[in-house]
C-alpha cells in the first residue's frame, strides 16, 4: 500500500470532501493537514513527499470526521484570522468575516482624517474581540484612545480579554471589554461617556427570522444564533443601538460604522436618520459591490 505522504493526503482529503459536498474542500484539507504538521499552508507543499507517522494520521482522521460534520474549520481547530491578528474562537463567537475587516478599514480612514490627539471608540457587540482588538493594534501610536468593547455574552467578553492580552500584550489596557446589552445601564456610564464617543463601530446581528432558517447548516448548528438574527425583520438591532448610543455620540466629532447586509441596507439608513438625525448617512459597497457598511456622520 503507498505511503501517506503529505501530497496523497492532501488529494485524498479534497476528493473525499468533494464528494462529501463539504464546503471549500481544498482550504478544509489544507488547513487540517496543516495544523496536524504544525506546518504553514506553503510549507505543506514544500514538504510533498513527507510521510506521516500512525500517530499523526489518526489525528487528521478525528479532524477530517469533525470537518464531515460541517463543523467550522476555525471551530474544529479553535482559531480564525483578521486582518494581522490571530484570534482563539469558539462556539461562543461568531465566526471573524473578512467582509468585517472593511469596517475597521471605514474607521482608520476616518480617524486619520481626524488627526485627533485623542479619541473615544465605542464597539457594540465585540464577539472574539477583532475589531477591537485591531483598532488598538493598528491606529498610530501618537493618538491617545479610549476603547469600549460591549458584548451581552460573558463568555464572548472572557474570549475577547484572553485574545487582547495574547495580541496586544501590555497595549491590552487599551480595551474597556464590558459585558452589556449594547451599552451599560448605569448612569455612571452614561455621565462618563454622554456625548464624548466619537466612533461607534459595531457588527450586529441582521439576519431576518425567516432568512436564518436558509442559512448553511455549518452555521445554524454551530454559531451563536444570538450573534446572526436580528429579529423577525433583521434590522431590530440597529432601533436599539440607535437608540442606545445616541446620547454618547459627540455632537461635533461623532461617526457610526455599522456593517448591514443588503437586504436590510435600506431600512437601517431610515432608522439612522430618524433616530440619530445626523448631518450625513450612506451606505457603501463590499469587495463584491453589495451594501456591507452604513456610515454616518452627526
Amino acid at each position: 500500500m503507498p505511503a501517506w505522504t503529505v501530497k496523497r493526503l492532501l488529494e485524498w482529503g479534497i476528493e473525499y470532501f468533494s464528494q462529501k459536498q463539504v464546503s471549500q474542500p481544498r482550504l478544509s484539507a489544507e488547513l487540517l493537514l496543516s495544523s496536524v504538521l504544525n506546518l504553514s499552508r506553503m510549507k505543506l507543499y514544500l514538504n510533498y513527499d513527507y510521510q506521516l507517522s500512525e500517530p499523526e494520521l489518526k489525528q487528521f482522521k478525528k479532524l477530517i470526521l469533525k470537518r464531515l460534520d460541517h463543523v467550522p474549520i476555525q471551530y474544529i481547530l479553535g482559531q480564525a484570522h483578521f486582518r494581522n491578528i490571530s484570534l482563539k474562537v469558539n462556539s461562543q463567537v461568531l465566526i471573524p468575516r473578512p467582509e468585517t475587516e472593511l469596517l475597521v478599514d471605514k474607521a482608520l480612514e476616518i480617524i486619520t482624517d481626524l488627526k485627533p490627539s485623542k479619541i473615544n471608540i465605542l464597539e457594540v457587540g465585540t464577539g472574539s474581540g477583532a475589531i477591537a482588538i485591531s483598532l488598538a493594534q493598528e491606529i498610530a501610536e501618537d493618538i491617545d484612545i479610549n476603547l469600549v468593547a460591549t458584548d451581552n455574552s460573558s463568555q464572548a467578553i472572557e474570549l475577547a480579554t484572553e485574545n487582547a492580552e495574547a495580541v496586544l500584550g501590555s497595549k491590552a489596557t487599551k480595551i474597556e471589554f464590558i459585558t452589556a446589552d449594547v451599552v451599560p445601564g448605569d448612569s455612571k456610564f452614561l455621565e462618563k461617556y454622554r456625548q464624548k464617543i466619537n466612533v461607534v463601530i459595531s457588527n450586529p446581528p441582521y439576519i431576518s427570522e425567516e432568512n436564518y432558517k436558509q442559512l448553511d447548516r455549518e452555521i445554524t448548528e454551530y454559531e451563536p444564533r444570538n450573534a446572526l438574527v436580528g429579529g423577525a425583520t433583521g434590522s431590530e438591532a440597529y432601533e436599539h443601538i440607535f437608540e442606545a448610543v445616541k446620547p454618547l455620540l459627540s455632537d461635533s466629532c461623532g461617526y457610526l460604522v455599522l456593517e448591514v447586509d443588503p437586504l436590510v441596507s435600506d431600512k437601517a439608513r431610515d432608522l439612522c436618520r430618524n433616530i440619530i438625525n445626523p448631518v450625513s448617512v450612506e451606505i457603501k459597497k463590499d469587495y463584491n459591490q453589495k451594501d456591507r457598511i452604513l456610515l454616518a456622520r452627526t
